[in-house]
């Protein structure tokens, strides 16, 4: 009996898919399979072979026309989706493996090691089926919470510099980026918070009322070192933070509701995409002006 869609899944798919004879047949289907032939693919007997080919009818990836079984619509695409692409990858095993021993490196500079990437996978066949961005890692996050735990964990990974364009507040967050600025890292920060809790009232607020003495010391620390950039801008179009010019997550904006949050994209190991993201920080900074707080202090 044929498989409802709406009980379709991907695991039915891979289990038919698991067994070599059950691929072969599928694989000799795409072309188009003679019903009537003697031989039954791998020289099973009628019966191993009629089980095999029902449970292929039966998930809607093949069917029989013309006295032929041949992949349905939905079966060509899951043949050149899956099988045909892993043997393509297969093929290409010993290039794809060296594209990760490029990254892990850490003696090439961003660029060169995209370029090499680049031609790399343009050695192979594989140019239709992957490239530079679909080997990056991403992941989507659709409520404000995961993005929460999401800038925390990239945040955790900065070692040099930060890009961090804002208009949500959260105070784990914000200790985060406190803590790694302790660490040497560089903080570019373009706030777009409301007045009443701007970075500026938030950090005057420390200053009047210290928590204790190792949190008044980082934040004097901070507002004169010239490792902390901080604008500020009352109109911020988007949230987006960028980590040691690799790592990037950013908010996509509701055109109905933009004051709200709805889908952020993080995405891991993408200098092209950070790049981008940087060059925007900079461009709209240029209509931010500076708190009057850090003015006054790299003034004394």
């Amino acid at each position: 009996m044929l498989k409802k869609a709406s009980n379709l899944s991907t695991q039915d798919i891979f289990l038919a898919l698991a067994d070599r004879h059950s691929v072969n047949i599928f694989k000799h289907a795409y072309s188009g399979l003679r019903a009537t032939s003697k031989n039954h693919v791998d020289s099973l007997s009628k019966k191993q072979f009629y089980v095999r080919l029902k449970r292929l009818t039966d998930l809607g990836l093949i069917d029989k026309r013309d006295s032929f079984y041949r992949t349905t619509t939905f079966g060509s695409a899951v043949y050149n989706a899956q099988i045909k692409t892993m043997e393509d990858l297969i093929a290409n095993y010993w290039p794809l493996k060296s594209i990760d021993v490029l990254r892990s490196r850490s003696d090439f500079p961003d660029n060169e090691t995209e370029s090499i990437v680049s031609e790399l996978l343009n050695s192979t066949n594989l140019k239709d089926v992957v490239n530079s961005t679909h080997l990056t890692g991403f992941s989507i996050v659709n409520n404000f919470d995961n993005l929460i735990v999401e800038v925390l964990k990239i945040l955790e990974k900065a070692v040099k510099e930060v890009y961090f364009a804002t208009r949500y507040h959260q105070p784990d967050v914000s200790a985060k980026t406190f803590e790694i600025f302790g660490k040497g890292v560089t903080l570019h920060i373009l706030d777009g918070n409301p007045e009443q809790i701007s970075v500026e009232n938030r950090i005057n607020a420390i200053i009047r009322t210290p928590p204790n003495r190792e949190t008044s010391d980082l934040i004097n620390r901070i507002i004169r070192s010239p490792r902390f950039d901080l604008k500020r801008m009352a109109e911020l179009p988007i949230s987006f933070l960028v980590v040691d010019g690799i790592q990037v997550v950013y908010e996509t904006v509701s055109y109905t509701n933009p004051e709200q949050f709805t889908t952020a994209i993080a995405k891991y190991d993408d200098p092209y995409l950070a790049q981008q993201f940087i060059n925007y920080f900079k461009m709209i900074s240029r209509k931010a002006f500076t708190p009057r707080l850090l003015q006054e202090a790299r003034v004394r």
